[in-house]
């Protein structure tokens, strides 16, 4: 987005330089025109000004800062007053979150988790873009959402008892039913992990999956060497480099790591699923407004689904004769208000804005991970309760 705002303000530039170069008459522009040019220029210079300011830091010499504490309403005023949502991501995690080159010294995040959190962004905003997504890894994504330098963790969290008690955070939703598996070379010629005695397992310990290798290895009483490794490191790398004969961590994560090696085929995920792991965005506990929009802003993308409602089709849906549409649409609600988003301090076409812009959930998860995108996921689990799989989310309705 920087990128492209360069090269509308250097275009714009051009066009005012151009009316007043030696043996042009300066009157070719006229003082209407002169002036709306000139008045782009200045909100260009804003947005330009906007974008610099949301460049992510690194994470390199991160300190986490002193505990932030959210009351009920600070951080959707806080976010507005400062004009875009922070989210915490992974840089390097193909399907679900990543960098990749849009246009010349212009990148764009994509992904699924990507998309999870523009959708927050279009609910308060109405605009996707008005995000900054900061890259994190296995220590940071808590630490910068307890001080408070990031308002959404997404980044394919599981859902646990002691995160979600002791570490004082709020899961919103699950967005991806997932469980644990492993990762191995297709030369050492075995087919499951309970195959693998004495084999050297790497697993990060900041992760879930330290207690779930341990729990499934002694469950079936096979002797391996654990080597856990920091929140700061990668797991995959040191798989990669050699270090150990295989890895655990989620399936989504294993198929999206198997894409960044020199040679896919030559690895593969062995059939067992050896845990449960509900991933999805993260707030940080104490404000419960925020908690409802971004708990909202997903439940929105699975009961387009559910209704039918696209990206496409949205705008034909006006004035529809369903009750349900209608409240999604933002037209009625019911005695007391006249639309759902002033309850979460929201425009009335919140729910429009994310599907409009994002599509549904359907439509995000086959944009990103899908059968036919490189990562190729079967939705599984991940499809809606009503044709078999765990996504259900509440009526949107005011009784």
């Amino acid at each position: 987005m920087v990128g492209k705002v360069i090269i509308s303000l250097v275009w714009v530039f051009w066009i005012l330089a151009m009316s007043t170069v030696e043996g042009q008459d300066p009157s070719a522009v006229s003082q209407d025109d002169y002036d709306s040019l000139h008045a782009e220029v200045i909100e260009l210079r804003k947005i330009k000004k906007i974008h610099q300011q949301m460049l992510p830091q690194g994470e390199k010499n991160y300190k986490m800062k002193d505990e932030y504490f959210p009351a009920y309403g600070s951080t959707l005023a806080r976010v507005k007053k400062r004009g875009y949502i922070i989210c915490g991501t992974y840089p390097d995690f193909p399907g679900f979150s990543e960098e990749v080159e849009e246009a010349e010294e212009s990148k764009v995040w994509v992904g699924f988790d990507i998309d999870i959190c523009r959708a927050v962004a279009s609910a308060v905003f109405g605009n996707q873009w008005r995000i900054q997504f900061i890259g994190i890894n296995g220590r940071t994504r808590f630490e910068r959402l307890i001080d408070g330098s990031i308002d959404v963790l997404s980044a394919a969290t599981t859902w646990t008892f002691s995160r979600d008690v002791e570490k004082k955070l709020e899961y919103v939703a699950t967005t991806y039913f997932d469980g644990q598996g492993f990762m191995v070379r297709k030369n050492l010629g075995v087919s499951s992990a309970k195959q693998l005695v004495g084999a050297s397992v790497c697993f990060s310990g900041a992760s879930t999956a330290a207690q779930n290798i341990r729990d499934f290895f002694e469950y079936h009483e096979i002797r391996f060497v654990p080597i856990e490794i920091s929140a700061d490191q990668d797991v995959k790398e040191l798989y990669a480099a050699g270090k150990c004969d295989m890895y655990g961590t989620d399936r989504s994560g294993l198929a999206s790591n198997r894409l960044s090696f020199d040679d896919p085929e030559r690895h593969m995920i062995l059939p067992e699923v050896i845990s449960k792991e509900p991933l999805g965005p993260v707030v940080k506990y104490g404000d419960q407004q925020w908690a409802d929009i971004v708990r909202w802003s997903i439940f929105v993308l699975f009961l387009a689904e559910e209704m039918g409602i696209t990206q496409d089709n949205i705008d034909g849906l006006k004035q529809h004769k369903n009750p349900s549409i209608q409240r999604f649409m933002g037209e009625r609600n019911g005695e007391e208000y006249p639309n759902l988003g002033i309850k979460l301090g929201l425009d009335k076409l919140w729910a429009y804005y994310i599907i409009k812009q994002l599509g549904n959930y359907k439509e995000i998860y086959e944009r990103n991970v899908g059968i036919n995108t490189p990562i190729g996921l079967n939705r599984g689990l991940n499809k809606l309760y009503i044709h078999g799989g765990l996504l259900y989310a509440p009526p949107l309705r005011e009784k």
